[in-house]
C-alpha cells in the first residue's frame, strides 16, 4: 500500500509541474526549465515503480477501461517526446548548446504539446480513478462504506467538474488544444491563486468525465453479455 500512495503522490506532483510549466508568464525562464526538468525525471521515476505493470500487458484481460488507459499511456508517451525533444531546442538557460536560433514555430509545437499533455494525463487518472479513491480510502483509514461520504464526494466532484466546464472556456482550453494561436494573456498581478485552480478544476473535468463514461460503458457491456447469457439459457 505504501507504493500505491508513493504513486498516487508522484502522479498529482506531477500534474502539479505541468500545471506550473503552463504558468510561464508567472516564472522566469530558468523556473520554467527547472520544473520542467523536475517533471520528466518524474516521468523516469514512475515508469521505474511502474515497469512490472509493463511486463504484465499482454497477460491481462483487455477491458475497455485498460484498452484506454493504454491507449492514454501511448499518447502520454507521444506528448512527452515531443515536450522533451522540443524543450531542447528551445531551451535558454539549462541546455543553450541545443537551441535553435529563432524557433517560433518550435516554441508554439513545445507549448501545445504541454496543454495536450495535461489533457491526457487527465484522462489516465480518469482511468485509474477507482485505484486513487481506494489508496486516498485506505490512507484516512475509512474501513467501511458510507452513504453520506459518497453523497458528500459526488457532490464535490460535481462542483469540481462544473468549475472546470467554466473554467475550459474560461482559458480558452478547446482552442489551445486545436493549435490554435490564441493573444489571450492570464494576469498573475492580480490573481496567480486562480490560474492554478482553474487548470486543475478541468483536470479534474476530464478526469471524471473518464471515469463515469468508463463506468457506464462497463455496466452497457455487462448489461449486453447478460443479456446474452439468458438467451442462451432460454428454451
Amino acid at each position: 500500500m505504501k507504493v500505491f500512495r508513493l504513486r498516487l503522490l508522484l502522479d498529482f506532483l506531477a500534474v502539479a509541474l505541468v500545471i506550473a510549466c503552463l504558468a510561464y508568464w508567472w516564472l522566469d525562464n530558468l523556473s520554467h526549465e527547472l520544473f520542467g526538468t523536475a517533471l520528466f525525471v518524474l516521468v523516469i521515476v514512475h515508469n521505474v515503480f511502474n515497469k512490472r505493470w509493463y511486463g504484465g500487458v499482454t497477460k491481462r484481460r483487455m477491458d475497455a477501461t485498460r484498452i484506454v488507459n493504454l491507449v492514454t499511456i501511448f499518447c502520454l508517451a507521444i506528448g512527452m517526446t515531443v515536450m522533451l525533444v522540443t524543450s531542447f531546442l528551445v531551451s535558454r538557460d539549462l541546455f543553450p548548446f541545443t537551441a535553435l536560433s529563432g524557433a517560433f514555430a518550435v516554441r508554439e509545437i513545445h507549448m501545445f504539446a504541454g496543454y495536450w499533455v495535461l489533457l491526457i494525463i487527465a484522462i489516465h487518472l480518469g482511468t485509474r480513478w477507482t485505484v486513487v479513491i481506494n489508496t486516498i480510502q485506505s490512507t484516512l483509514r475509512f474501513a467501511s462504506p458510507s452513504t453520506l461520504r459518497t453523497v458528500v464526494l459526488r457532490a464535490v466532484a460535481l462542483s469540481i467538474a462544473m468549475w472546470g466546464v467554466k473554467s475550459s472556456f474560461e482559458m480558452a482550453f478547446g482552442t489551445k488544444l486545436m493549435l490554435t494561436y490564441t493573444l489571450d494573456m492570464w494576469d498573475f498581478s492580480e490573481n496567480t491563486l486562480g490560474f492554478f485552480v482553474a487548470y486543475t478544476s478541468i483536470v479534474g473535468l476530464y478526469a471524471a468525465i473518464t471515469h463515469y463514461a468508463l463506468g457506464l460503458l462497463g455496466d452497457v457491456i455487462k448489461g449486453r453479455r447478460e443479456d446474452r447469457q439468458r438467451r442462451g439459457r432460454a428454451p
